[in-house]
């Protein structure tokens, strides 16, 4: 599909011959695309490919230090730190990998100009390339947890592989439609930064969607009037839902189920209330809430290769 989301450009030396529109011809430059982006990424550097481990490590070392030593702050949930430091090393992909595919257009503009080739390769490309770096600290995180005996091994690992496809196509749908407004509209990197801050702290990345509707059920104060109590209710389960239905939030919750601790809840039993029930909480139940972050993943991964197809014939022209 993503072979083909772009027409071809105009002016270009000649057009492409319509057997060229399909990926499998160009399968072997997507791949040397992103395998050379790779090793670019730490040419002169001194550590080299160790800074693909150290900033997922030092950032989980400060967020540990800052959250859980100074502050207390933890959902005393089982294997708490290989769980946060495995939410860090998803949301280091999803944040360089969204930044690096959004210039990925922009900043080929000689190249476009000069060749025809399907625009989406460079998105696809610089997207795997983020890719080869999760997967090695994904990797490090399991060897980690099995070095401090902090993982359950079980078919419940297998159920990583469709998570891991979900977030890679929720990122590819972000990128392309990033990587096809910042051709134009170079201010896209700046909103993005500061959609990132909010994202960050909205998707579980340092604490479980069952340490939020323990949150919410302590603020609930039996003692307050009935209709104020009610609204005070209803504002926090909204909250929950809201968190519940970022597609982010869902992957990384149902992973740590999957890779770290069968005891950390799937997500769709905290929203139908089931996991409530059993921990004696307020129930969520809001079980519409459980397709939403498929749906979304849908939607976004659509739009963003439709919009990318039809502002790709301009990319020429705007660069």
């Amino acid at each position: 599909m993503t072979a083909t989301i772009e027409a071809g450009v105009p002016g270009a030396a000649s057009p492409a011959p319509r057997s060229l529109s399909s990926f499998s011809h160009y399968r072997h430059l997507t791949l040397e695309l992103a395998i050379s982006q790779f090793k670019l990424r730490y040419t002169q550097s001194a550590l080299g490919y160790l800074w693909s481990l150290l900033k997922p490590a030092m950032m989980f070392g400060i967020t540990y230090f800052i959250f859980v030593d100074l502050f207390q702050i933890n959902d005393n949930t089982r294997f708490y730190g290989i769980q946060l430091l495995l939410g860090i090393v998803i949301w280091t992909f999803f944040s360089e990998c969204t930044a690096a595919s959004m210039q990925a257009v922009a900043g080929a503009g000689g190249l476009i100009r000069k060749a025809y080739f399907p625009r989406s390769i460079l998105v696809l490309a610089a997207s795997l390339t983020s890719l080869f770096t999760f997967l090695i600290n994904l990797v490090l995180v399991i060897v980690i947890a099995l070095a401090l005996r902090q993982i359950v091994i079980g078919p419940q690992m297998l159920v990583a592989i469709p998570l891991l496809l979900e977030l890679y196509l929720l990122v590819l749908g972000i990128s392309f439609f990033l990587a096809s407004l910042q051709v134009q509209f170079r201010d896209v990197g700046h909103l993005w930064e500061v959609l990132m801050q909010l994202l960050f702290y909205g998707s579980g990345v340092m604490f479980s969607l069952t340490y939020v509707l323990q949150r919410a059920n302590l603020a609930v104060k039996p003692s307050v009037v009935s209709l104020r109590g009610t609204a005070v209710t209803l504002h926090f389960v909204w909250v929950v839902a809201l968190v519940a239905a970022n597609p982010i939030m869902q992957i990384i919750e149902d992973l740590r189920h999957a890779l770290i601790n069968p005891q950390a809840p799937w997500t769709i039993l905290v929203v139908t209330g089931h996991d409530a029930a059993v921990k004696q909480l307020h129930p969520l139940n809001a079980p519409w809430v459980a397709p939403i972050p498929y749906v979304i993943v849908i939607a976004v991964l659509t739009l963003g290769a439709l919009i990318f197809r039809a502002r790709a014939r301009n990319f020429a022209q705007d660069l």
